[in-house]
């Protein structure tokens, strides 16, 4: 973590991966480019640490939030040039290079959605459209669960209506952390395996066992996504 920016937050692409539900060979692809069709194609934005500094991709927070944006795309088949021209003309918009991780477009996202899709003969996206908007089935689920603040996204909480588990650059470097200890998620379960019993850790580390069982549960989750 020697490389950490104070509240930025730090990632390794499996470890980011694992956190969005996907591949990580998939994500180095957006971020460091890729060849088709005898072309090499261009990131699809900047990851927040300067790949050229690091021995691998790392990523900020922000560039979490844009992954699970881009990857939800992705999941209804979305093709890859419609989603860069999306994301071009949202950075118009919006006037940032990472735009789905900005306030204005928490803020203002149906809007700018329907603006940035205008006129895509994408098939999959036209079949969106038709049917309930490709925001509101797509974009909005995966900006459930963030806080926002003045200038983007700060906050994941990561069990879906609760508020025990949460990523937050400002805290253990943005890793999934208890709440209301700071403990993070995968030293609770080294913990509970360790010591055989919710109950035992419960005692040792003065947590309530419903946020330890929380934190069991989000671990189980990613363990559920990366065999799927």
């Amino acid at each position: 973590m020697s490389d950490a920016a104070y509240g930025i937050g730090i990632y390794t692409a499996p470890e980011a991966a694992r956190m969005v539900g996907m591949r990580p060979a998939t994500l180095r692809r957006w971020l460091m480019g890729y060849d088709h069709d005898a072309k090499h194609e261009a990131p699809l934005w900047r990851p927040q640490y300067d790949p050229a500094d690091n021995d691998g991709v790392l990523l900020g927070f922000r560039d979490l939030v844009e992954a699970r944006i881009v990857n939800a795309l992705r999941a209804k088949k979305i093709g890859l040039p419609t989603i860069r021209t999306c994301m071009n003309r949202a950075r118009d918009i919006v006037g940032q290079h990472r735009p789905f991780s900005t306030s204005q477009f928490k803020t203002d996202g149906k809007t700018i959605f329907l603006h940035i899709t205008r006129d895509l003969d994408e098939p999959q996206l036209i079949d969106l459209k038709r049917s309930q908007g490709v925001f509101n089935r797509v974009v909005a689920p995966s900006l459930a669960d963030l806080d926002f603040g003045p200038d983007g996204a700060e906050r994941w909480w990561l069990l879906h209506g609760k508020r025990t588990i949460v990523a937050d650059p400002d805290r253990a470097f943005g890793q999934p952390i208890i709440a209301e200890h700071g403990m993070t998620t995968a030293r609770v379960a080294e913990a509970v395996q360790a010591e055989g019993s919710v109950a035992k850790v419960a005692k040792i580390y003065e947590l309530k066992p419903k946020l330890i069982r929380d934190a069991l549960a989000y671990e189980h989750m990613l363990e559920v996504r990366q065999a799927a």
